[in-house]
């Protein structure tokens, strides 16, 4: 498992949050999906201790994902007001697990959802999404990887794309006002 730190996104983003949902045409209750352009990372390694406890052992696109869960805690601790700790798998899916969210599809760079910022046309996705920007069955997600793929493969979000479980931790720091 992995842990991410992020911006959330949602109706209380104004402006932001109600041209996106005209933009998409999709009327969202919620927002889980870890894209980075709508949620961005708010973590990145800078101390040589960060960087132990991060993944770049298999690939350096992951360095804005923790390993450790512990640390992840502090670190959001330490990030504080408005952020948010989700937990991210990316072959071991735990459907049944109590704070399974949902699947998204990432691109090859582990930054921008093909779910919610691929674009407003799509039937496949369209059609599939929840109104909380997931997927919630490994077959669905499995099916429109399969379809991106086959239809815009030379695309270089599409290539490479990941399939990704996240998870509520249960911890999010509040917006201080």
């Amino acid at each position: 498992m992995f842990y991410t730190i992020i911006k959330p996104f949602s109706e209380a983003d104004g402006y932001s949050w109600i041209s996106y949902c005209k933009w998409r045409g999709i009327q969202f209750e919620g927002f889980d999906s870890i894209d980075g352009l709508l949620r961005p990372s708010l973590f990145e390694p800078t101390t040589e201790e960060d960087w132990n406890h991060v993944s770049t052992q298999h690939d350096l696109q992951k360095y804005k994902y923790i390993i450790d869960f512990d640390y992840a805690c502090q670190k959001h601790k330490e990030i504080g007001s408005g952020s948010l700790l989700l937990g991210l798998s990316f072959d071991k899916h735990k459907e049944n697990d109590s704070g399974f969210l949902g699947y998204d599809l990432i691109d090859g760079y582990y930054d921008v959802s093909l779910l919610t910022n691929w674009g407003n046309d799509n039937a496949v996705i369209n059609q599939r999404i929840s109104y909380r920007g997931l997927v919630s069955s490994y077959e669905v997600i499995q099916e429109i990887q399969e379809h991106l793929i086959e239809v815009y493969g030379n695309d270089a979000h599409v290539e490479g794309c990941y399939i990704v479980s996240i998870y509520s931790t249960g911890f999010r720091v509040p917006i201080l006002r």
